[in-house]
């Protein structure tokens, strides 16, 4: 990061009484256990993928049924669907209004599922009836019932996104690139993320270079805010001189109701960076310090 005095364009600063409006307190819901009612839906489209046609084939045909193994391979399935699209990132939160539904990763993971079955011999369920019969009807339903739930789970999160059920509120402590860069990138519409302010304890100092943003307070006023519940997650982005002052700064943060950043650029022997997560937020990576408690 540049430490020059390189001009930019002034941000207009928003009014206080918006951001008093947005950090009201409101009945929020959470990103992950939305994603995992989603997974819920999808483990019990496959399941009942498999179980339709075969009682169906049994009622029809007059097929004896092993009820146990039937019902072990089909939940057996959908769980290796499940690990299948959490792998291919089919439960990312990033974007609530805009919830993954690739047609192309839903059927493979289908078809994963019902391979992984056959490779460990579950369908003898099934007995006496013809396995491929079973297994056509058993894709064919199971996609088009996950299909079914991603389409009615994106249209329902997507709704709740817009009234802001999603919506996390950010702050950053230190003025300068990387706030104007997270700034520009919550600016982007449907993230559900508010930007909270800037936070900087050089506010007020010939020396600070905020890149035209407005400086919202210093770290006290920082943790009086958090206090009160209007902050959700604080990401640090002090230049790569105050390096040995981001320890002390992230313990500020310990007690506090919010998840805690720092951004990637930093290194700090304070602070053993093998120990947390790596994420992002637009262009700026982040070393997930501490999550919201």
């Amino acid at each position: 990061m540049s430490s020059g005095y390189v001009s930019a364009p002034t941000i207009e600063a928003q009014p206080q009484t918006a951001i008093e409006d947005d950090a009201r307190p409101r009945r929020r819901l959470s990103r992950q256990v939305a994603a995992d009612t989603v997974a819920i839906g999808d483990i019990f489209a496959v399941v009942i993928g498999g179980l339709l046609p075969a009682l169906i084939y049994a009622g029809v045909g007059g097929v004896k049924l092993d009820q146990i193994l039937l019902v072990q391979s089909t939940l057996v399935a959908g769980f290796i669907a499940h690990l299948c699209l959490r792998f291919r990132g089919m439960y990312d939160t990033t974007r609530m209004d805009e919830f993954p539904q690739v047609p192309f990763e839903l059927l493979i993971a289908v078809c994963c599922g019902l391979f992984g079955v056959l490779g460990i011999g579950l369908p003898l369920a099934l007995r006496n009836m013809h396995l491929v019969v079973w297994y056509a009807a058993w894709m064919s339903a199971s996609f088009t019932l996950i299909l079914f739930n991603r389409l009615i789970a994106r249209a329902i999160l997507a709704d709740l996104a817009s009234k802001g059920r999603f919506d996390q509120r950010i702050a950053v402590f230190g003025a300068g690139q990387i706030a104007k860069r997270v700034h520009d990138h919550l600016r982007s519409p449907g993230l559900g993320i508010f930007f909270a302010g800037v936070y900087d304890h050089r506010a007020g100092q010939d020396r600070l270079n905020p890149e035209g943003m407005n400086v919202t307070g210093k770290l006290e006023d920082l943790i009086t805010v958090c206090r009160e519940g209007k902050i959700d997650r604080i990401i640090i982005a002090l230049p790569q001189a105050a390096n040995e002052r981001i320890a002390g700064i992230v313990q500020k943060f310990d007690l506090l109701p919010v998840s805690t950043h720092i951004v990637t650029h930093i290194s700090s022997d304070l602070i053993d960076s093998d120990m947390y997560n790596v994420s992002n937020l637009g262009p700026v990576g982040l070393l997930d310090v501490k999550k919201k408690l």
